[in-house]
């Protein structure tokens, strides 16, 4: 073999092995997909419900819920563990704390309602700067926005109005709306639209988003009047100006005739939630009669809707929980559902439903579940376990999307931090996933291996191995000359 021709073998090795190392390295700083992490318990002690995951204005992700007392408790996620949880919020009124809601505005501020105890009480309004919500000194003081509540909702446009949705309880009437600037004044309650007769009033599950635009689209459900249970029928309603005016109510399920009439079923349609997409898109979810959880979307501001499509049938007709949504970067919607077992599921507009998952099989009395997307393709779970262990669980897991660069938090937020949560440690085996048709979405028992991420050690040794191949032909040539 030729010196020159040797010398040129030698140099196509070394830079083939730089180029695989680069190549190696790049996949390294892409953040794979991966599987769901062992369930973990947030709290340490009975009682959770209703827990509220938010993005904040920097990316971080803080979580709100309510206990069996009459406290609303916080903490936050460091990117490793949940600070310390804290009870921040005491309610003023006899009860615990029931259904409260939270958002956050653009310079950094909660703002959440709840309502007092049972059916029909006063509806109360708290904030507090993003850097101190883990203080419950730095609470403002709560204020009752409403005599008496079965519902509300809370949301704060780019401008920083803080819009309340609530149903007032009241014959006929479906939900007001009010609104303020600074979380002090607040307008009079403006009412919407109703096609309610005296027999029904708004119910208690009643959602509230805001797209890009301003427009303001409300989910609620009708509930059996003056005994405020149980529930009949979803209905959503939009405005383009602030609340001055609405649409018509839409139902997006009718209920048949014979359903309709039967005055002796507590199973009817309930459970409407909304949520907007990245690209403005609506979605509506709800529980029909028959136990299925439906989905529509509407692609031009809810205007005209997709037709009605099962998205977790056969589980059952319950009340453990709205179907929750939230979006990664792609605008991939990710859903979570709860009966007996934590389902999860995805959507796109290109590639239509994923199969059910079956993320955590664990029989429990669920309740209240949601998701949430943190930084643009971390996906995490929250399911409280309400009447039994009273215990609040979650999971997580990075999904393929583009990550989202997040804003640097402000320097107070991390002066701030508290100790992590003493948390067991994770199990060896990770939790079992399953992927099912629609027709056997009931066969819980149905499991398949969880599949495993590619081992990347074995292309780290690509480069090493033509470095070494380089190297000996390079002695080889030396061993030639002498």
């Amino acid at each position: 073999m030729s010196r020159v021709k040797s010398r040129r073998i030698v140099l196509w090795l070394g830079s083939s092995a730089i180029w695989l190392w680069g190549m190696f390295m790049s996949v390294l700083a892409q953040t794979p997909p991966s599987v769901w992490a062992p369930p973990q318990p947030i709290n340490n002690e009975c009682c959770a419900a209703y827990p509220l995951p938010i993005i904040d204005p920097w990316g971080q992700l803080h979580l709100f819920w309510a206990d069996a007392e009459r406290y609303i408790w916080y903490t936050r996620w460091t990117g490793e563990g949940w600070i310390q949880p804290v009870d921040v919020i005491a309610n003023p009124g006899n009860g615990t704390a029931t259904g409260p809601d939270v958002a956050v505005d653009t310079l950094g501020r909660f703002h959440v309602v709840w309502r007092d105890g049972g059916t029909g009480g006063a509806l109360y309004y708290a904030s507090v700067d993003v850097s101190q919500a883990a203080d419950a000194h730095a609470w403002r003081s709560p204020t009752e926005l409403a005599p008496q509540a079965l519902g509300a909702a809370v949301a704060v446009d780019q401008t920083g109005t803080i819009y309340v949705v609530y149903t007032p309880f009241q014959a006929g009437e479906s939900f007001s709306l009010i609104t303020s600037r600074d979380g002090s004044a607040w307008s009079q309650p403006l009412p919407a639209l109703s096609s309610l007769s005296s027999d029904f009033t708004g119910g208690s599950y009643v959602n509230l988003a805001l797209d890009k635009a301003g427009s303001l689209h409300v989910a609620w459900n009708s509930q059996a009047y003056p005994g405020g249970y149980p529930e009949h029928a979803v209905f959503y309603q939009r405005s383009t100006d602030g609340g001055l005016t609405w649409s018509e109510p839409y139902d997006p399920d009718p209920l048949p005739p014979e359903v309709d009439s039967d005055t002796t079923s507590n199973f009817k349609n309930k459970m409407l939630n909304v949520a907007i997409g990245p690209a403005g898109d609506v979605h509506l979810t709800w529980h029909q009669y028959t136990g299925f959880r439906f989905h529509r979307w509407s692609n031009d501001g809810g205007v005209t809707w997709s037709e009605k499509e099962p998205v977790f049938p056969d589980m059952g007709a319950a009340y453990n929980g709205v179907v929750d949504m939230a979006f990664d970067s792609t605008g991939r919607m990710h859903i979570v559902a709860s009966r007996g077992a934590i389902w999860y599921r995805t959507w796109s507009v290109s590639a239509g439903w994923t199969p059910p998952e079956l993320v955590d099989p664990t029989p429990a009395d669920w309740h209240h579940h949601r998701v949430a997307v943190v930084g643009g393709n971390e996906v995490f779970l929250f399911y409280p376990d309400i009447n039994e262990t009273g215990i609040l669980w979650y999971t997580h897991k990075i999904v393929d999307a583009p990550a989202v660069a997040t804003l640097p938090a402000p320097t107070r937020l991390i002066a701030t931090q508290v100790p992590l949560v003493s948390t067991p440690q994770p199990a060896l085996t990770p939790v079992p996933t399953v992927t099912v048709t629609a027709a056997k979405l009931s066969e819980q028992t149905m499991k398949m291996p969880v599949g495993q991420t590619p081992t990347l050690w074995i292309w780290a040794l690509v480069p090493a191995l033509l470095l070494v191949g380089a190297v000996v032909v390079a002695r080889l040539m030396s061993m030639g000359r002498r």
